[in-house]
């Protein structure tokens, strides 16, 4: 059996260096096997701009959740792109190998998000899909402009 106390963390986001990640988001990689020896999972948060839109991408082999805490996201899914909204406390599971594009749907707030995924370094398996960049942010845009007529 592992020693349970002595390699247990805490980890303050405010003691990451935030980084740009491939998707084109502001990413805080809070838990990962360079920051505290992660050998199965990953944790960060994600701060997105008013009205930003990432790059379409999938995780190779990494499952994920995305859990807002602040703001609203439309994550559009799969090759059809089909819009997933999800808010403060609610939680987005996506399949490994799924193509999917965070939006924050406000053209005011920022939108905050935890990321977990089952890869140690948070990224290493992220592929872009420069492909569905443009219908996504046909998507997003028409997103964007129904949520600020409602």
């Amino acid at each position: 059996m592992k020693d349970l106390v002595n390699p247990a963390r805490v980890v303050s986001a405010t003691d990451i260096q935030e980084v740009v990640g491939p998707q084109n988001q502001f990413l805080v990689p809070c838990v990962t096997s360079e920051t505290c020896g992660a050998e199965a999972i990953s944790a960060g948060l994600v701060n997105m701009p008013p009205g930003k839109v990432a790059r379409a991408h999938y995780h190779a082999h990494s499952e994920t959740i995305v859990v807002c805490t602040r703001g609203t996201a439309a994550t559009l899914i799969g090759p059809d792109l089909v819009p997933h909204v999800h808010g403060p406390g609610e939680f987005l599971y996506i399949p490994a190998g799924v193509v999917h594009v965070a939006v924050n749907l406000s053209d005011a707030d920022d939108l905050v998000a935890l990321d977990i995924r089952t890869d140690p370094k948070f990224s290493e398996d992220l592929i872009l899909t420069p492909e569905f960049d443009e219908p996504a942010a046909e998507i997003a845009a028409r997103l964007q402009r129904e949520r600020a007529a409602a």
